[in-house]
């Protein structure tokens, strides 16, 4: 199983002054997909729990909040309420591959963090400080002290307000341990963690390292409650958070409350996915819906007597028979999200909300995209988060038009602010609160969506297209709809020049004479590349549902390791590991269980080519060799189409015009030289 490496701290610091300046993007993500709040607009922002955030939205924990780069990527996108990735006890987990399936309405079988509880913690914190500096960006290079950071944005206001919500999960033995009690100390009080990461940053940024980072990361959890956990269980993991811990706490509900035959009738009856059977098991393993009423109004009187705050998500992923042949067929069951599970998740709120109360906080998360967004927002709910169609092309960029929607249904209702637009936003009368109000809206949304043909099955049967072409190493189409697809920014671009060429193998003898072998052809036909960084890569599989060529970008493409190690430890996996240094560097490639090396000498002009079996100097831009070394016996032929792919890639993706994480670590080595 691909496993993910967190990246050096001054790497991304690096990427985030250089990259906007150098390629007007951060981590790949163009800045016009970036959120810019206008100005004059109407007010966004949201209270959640005891505090402001700039808006609703955000991402839902899951693939987007995982690494350090994934939080920044979600804040610079728009999101302002970040729902940090499930942390658990169990933190080796073994996830079948691909593990994400996009096509149409959205499965997956990953479920709660792939890294190790104490990275996660150094993520966490590392995204944060990472947003803080894109919030209060100044840059102080050694030339240019005080020079506002090239690109960045300056977000100090209300409209930049951003609040961490941890999730954990899923059962109390877990959530008292010693790891996961550590984990919720360091979110409260990370300023060990924070001082840490502060002097890792570059010199040439010192204005970043002068900036006050929050030390208390988060207050708040969104407990999740999947698999099975008891009704008397979760009450006593939210009295122990809330209790012992000090947080305020969300739970997150689970379609099947809504009960097998109202479930089904809307799954197979109202919205035609007939193919589509629940698990038999997720119906009694999980909270029975008048349980979770009493539960709730239980844990709000317990949390308000302790001046902490209590609420509802809805609502977890719907677990299904695995009908589909995507996932790897041990995986019995597969988890269902995106459009059919909107439909049902409004449906058990609106129920639910009647039964609880307009006045009981909920926050929701199924099938939400751009379209039915602004009708979440007059439901009242807060956060409002998202995964399935972030996780379509665009990426994080879509979460901006999300914003745009609400804000222009804002303005069509003449609505200052979100509790105006509560009020004003469907035509139901004033009466009452603003909570009545939003409990009005969301009975009649609730039935608009079931109505809503675009939630049906004969609308959601579109799959991504394909052309007639397979993926290589280098050119593709183009269509770049690999790089946002990625949550964690691992796949990149890198410039080569076109070029086309007729070169020879070379035939050693056994003397060590050599002479030209069999002829092929090398040709680049395009000015930019997509390659895979495999540290932020865990082989979800989504870049190859999008790519409309077949082969899957993050298998085909040349992939790239942060170290030697990763790469040694991923044999017998293709991929390459290389270094820039003062006077040169080198590349390393493993291609079909066959290891290769180009060491480049800028200083003397020259570049060595080793196989294993043979070092061949050329000097740089040359193809004929200067001297030819065999290190092993017998006759040896010299495959050349390797010797060529590693200079096109040693020099493409050490570029000093373009900044990847591959050459970041340069970029740093570099500024402290």
């Amino acid at each position: 199983m691909a496993e993910l490496v967190p990246a050096p701290f001054p790497d991304l610091v690096t990427r985030l002054y250089r990259e906007p300046r150098n390629q007007d993007a951060l981590f790949e993500l163009k800045r016009n997909r970036w959120y810019a709040p206008p100005t004059g607009g109407p007010d966004l922002s949201v209270q959640f729990h005891d505090q402001r955030a700039g808006n609703p939205l955000g991402p839902a924990a899951g693939p987007h909040t995982q690494m350090a780069q994934n939080i920044l990527l979600s804040y610079v996108a728009g999101g302002r309420i970040l729902e940090l990735k499930t942390v658990q006890i169990n933190d080796r987990l073994t996830i079948g591959r691909p593990c994400i399936d996009l096509t149409n309405v959205g499965y997956n079988i990953e479920w709660s963090q792939e890294l190790l509880v104490e990275d996660s913690i150094r993520e966490y914190v590392a995204g944060a400080m990472l947003v803080h500096m894109f919030r209060f960006a100044h840059e102080a290079t050694h030339n240019e002290p005080h020079v506002p950071a090239s690109g960045l944005s300056q977000l100090p206001g209300p409209t930049g307000e951003v609040i961490y919500d941890l999730s954990v999960g899923y059962d109390l033995a877990g959530i008292r341990s010693d790891k996961i009690r550590a984990f919720l100390h360091s979110m409260r009080d990370a300023s060990v963690l924070v001082d840490r990461l502060r002097d890792e940053i570059p010199s040439e940024f010192a204005a970043a390292r002068a900036l006050e980072y929050p030390s208390c990361l988060s207050n708040s959890i969104t407990l999740s409650t999947f698999h099975g956990c008891p009704a008397d269980e979760i009450e006593r993991i939210c009295e122990f958070l809330i209790g012992e811990e000090d947080f305020s706490v969300i739970v997150k509900m689970n379609p099947p409350m809504l009960g097998k035959e109202r479930l089904e009738h809307l799954l197979h009856d109202v919205m035609g996915y007939t193919e589509l059977a629940v698990n038999p098991s997720a119906y009694a393993s999980g909270l029975a819906f008048d349980e979770g009423v009493q539960l709730c109004r239980r844990l709000t009187d317990y949390a308000t007597a302790r001046g902490r705050y209590f609420g509802a998500k809805f609502s977890n992923t719907l677990e299904v028979m695995n009908h589909r042949d995507f996932f790897t067929p041990d995986n019995n069951v597969m988890y269902l999200s995106g459009q059919p599970l909107h439909v049902i998740t409004m449906t058990l709120t609106d129920e639910f909300a009647r039964a609880i109360g307009p006045q009981f906080p909920i926050s929701f998360s199924a099938g939400i995209d751009a379209q039915n967004f602004p009708a979440a927002v007059a439901c009242g709910f807060t956060p409002i988060t998202v995964s399935s169609d972030l996780l379509r092309p665009g990426g994080y960029g879509r979460m901006g038009a999300y914003l745009e929607k609400l804000a222009s249904e804002m303005r069509r209702v003449g609505a200052g602010n979100v509790d105006e637009y509560i009020l004003r936003a469907r035509e139901n009368g004033t009466a009452g609160t603003n909570q009545d109000a939003a409990a009005r809206n969301l009975s009649i949304i609730a039935e608009e969506v079931r109505n809503d043909p675009r939630y049906r099955a004969d609308k959601n049967r579109k799959i991504p297209t394909r052309v007639d072409s397979h993926l290589e190493t280098f050119d593709c189409l183009t269509c770049d709809k690999c790089l946002p697809v990625c949550p964690n920014a691992a796949n990149f671009t890198y410039p080569t020049p076109i070029t086309a060429f007729d070169y020879h193998d070379l035939v050693i003898a056994t003397d060590g004479s050599w002479k030209p072998g069999e002829s092929h052809r090398f040709e680049i036909t395009e000015t930019m590349q997509i390659a895979c960084y495999s540290d932020f890569c865990n082989e979800c599989g989504n870049c190859d549902t999008f790519c409309p060529e077949y082969g899957g970008p993050y298998i085909k493409k040349p992939t790239f390791f942060g170290s030697v190690a990763t790469w040694e430890k991923a044999a017998p996996r293709d991929g390459f590991v290389t270094q820039r240094t003062k006077n040169g560097g080198w590349i390393r490639g493993r291609v079909k269980g066959h290891l290769f090396q180009l060491t480049v000498n800028a200083a003397d002009g020259c570049a060595i080519f080793d196989d294993g079996a043979a070092e061949i100097e050329f000097a740089i831009g040359r193809m004929t060799p200067n001297e030819v070394n065999k290190k092993a016996n017998g006759e040896h032929h010299v495959n050349m189409w390797a010797y060529h792919t590693l200079r096109h890639l040693y020099h493409g993706v050490h570029d000093p015009s373009r900044i990847n994480q591959v050459n970041s670590a340069a970029h740093v080595a570099e500024s402290r030289s």
